[in-house]
């Protein structure tokens, strides 16, 4: 008996690790398969990212409206204030758009990244630590007394037509360049750094036409500060970009969206309106001649060889003149003044003495 159950010892104990493998297995297997599988759309960030703008733009002007009625924040104190009623109801509503503005970011955050990808690798990882994949067993389950056997690596490699895209006789290589994984993905905007306005300079641009589109940018528009910024052209919108030099977002610019806030009709508070020296000579440095001349002592003007020969004068005849001469028939000079108390006709009236 002793022998009998030292032998099924061992049996029992590989069926209880197998029974408590399998269920482990079983309980990655269905959280696994119960992980939402989410992909945040363009659209979606779309919406995330158009709400983040109104709602910086109403938090501005809530704290403009608290700068006029005179009310302090609690880091800063007002001494003779606005109403403290209205200040009241006017720093609580800021800070609820605040809070709101903080809930907007980081949901859009979590759909750009996903929190289901986290889970889904440590799952994975389980699932392999315990050997749930059965199928890599077979590698070791080799028989140990079987017959080594070489194999000819170069005849069992597929033929060169298999590999499709991988080989091509043009040249090109279908993976990105070792630049990195934005070249050619990104869209450059020239940002006006007065009122936050932008316009596109490239669509397809890679880190190293920066400096060109920086000049690109400067050149559309020398009438006002520029700062050049990028974003992903396929998974990012426009209020997403980071500038190209600092890597600061385009929000926290202090005068991001400032533009939008202008009525209709008012004036801009900058412009990319090209100055009036650049319109008239736009290439100064062209018109300087690179060749220096030394003039010498100019010499006097030659006395003229011959005078100029006297104009023949000759009698006026208004009876030969061939000149057509139209105009109003002129009055007689006037020799007396008219007196306008004792008027005598139509005539000019002598001097009447009363």
């Amino acid at each position: 008996m002793k022998t009998l159950a030292a032998a099924t010892l061992p049996l029992l104990l590989v069926l209880a690790d197998q029974a408590l493998a399998s269920s482990v297995c079983d309980r990655l297997n269905t959280k696994l398969a119960e992980l939402p599988a989410s992909f945040a759309t363009t659209a979606d960030t779309r919406d995330y990212a158009s709400a983040i703008s109104r709602q910086n733009i109403e938090l501005r002007r809530a704290r403009n409206d608290r700068r006029r009625a005179g009310c302090g924040t609690g880091s800063v104190v007002v001494f003779n204030g606005g109403d403290p009623d209205i200040c009241a109801d006017i720093n609580s509503l800021i800070a609820e758009m605040e809070d709101n503005l903080d809930i907007l970011k980081s949901e859009r955050e979590q759909l750009i990244s996903g929190n289901g990808d986290d889970t889904r690798r440590r799952i994975l990882a389980a699932l392999e630590i315990n050997g749930c994949y059965g199928d890599r067993e077979e590698f070791a389950s080799a028989d140990p007394d079987e017959p080594e056997t070489h194999r000819n690596i170069l005849r069992d490699l597929p033929p060169e037509e298999s590999y499709g895209p991988l080989l091509r006789d043009d040249g090109m290589s279908p993976y990105p360049p070792e630049s990195g994984v934005y070249s050619g993905t990104l869209r450059t905007m020239c940002v006006r750094t007065c009122d936050g306005a932008f316009f596109p300079i490239s669509s397809e641009a890679s880190p190293a036409d920066f400096a060109r589109d920086e000049q690109a940018c400067r050149a559309r528009c020398p009438g006002a500060e520029t700062e050049l910024f990028f974003h992903e052209l396929a998974t990012e919108e426009s209020d997403q970009m980071v500038s190209a030099s600092t890597g600061r977002p385009y929000t926290e610019l202090p005068n991001a969206f400032a533009y939008r806030t202008r009525g209709v009709g008012t004036p801009g508070i900058c412009g990319c309106q090209i100055p009036k020296t650049a319109a008239t000579t736009p290439n100064a440095g062209d018109n300087q001649s690179s060749i220096i001349v030394i003039e010498g002592k100019k010499e006097a003007a030659a006395p003229a060889a011959k005078a100029a020969a006297a104009a023949e004068e000759r009698p006026y005849d208004p009876a030969k003149s061939k000149v057509r001469v139209i105009g109003p028939t002129f009055l007689p000079q006037e020799e007396t003044s008219i007196d306008l108390r004792h008027p005598k006709g139509p005539g000019y009236q002598p001097v009447q003495n009363n």
